[in-house]
């Protein structure tokens, strides 16, 4: 799998509190980048999307922030 440019289209900002999953966003790990795109695959290289942080401590803070403002992390 290899990144083709096509997600540069979907190219997010960062944000400022720095949670991005719980924004939304997903992150493909070849194009190495924070995409927004509703499918669970990347539109660029066909690679899974992470939706959730790998950290432990942020994985909490993006579960709690969630769960405050009543949605759900896929």
């Amino acid at each position: 799998m290899v990144c083709k440019g096509v997600c540069h289209r979907y190219k997010t900002k960062s944000n400022l509190n720095g949670l991005r999953y719980a924004n939304g966003q997903k992150r493909c790990n070849v194009c190495d980048l924070f995409v927004n795109w509703d499918g669970l695959w990347c539109p660029c290289c066909g690679m899974h999307l992470r939706t959730r942080p790998k950290v432990s401590r942020y994985r909490q803070k993006c579960i709690i922030q969630v769960n405050n403002s009543g949605g759900s992390l896929s």
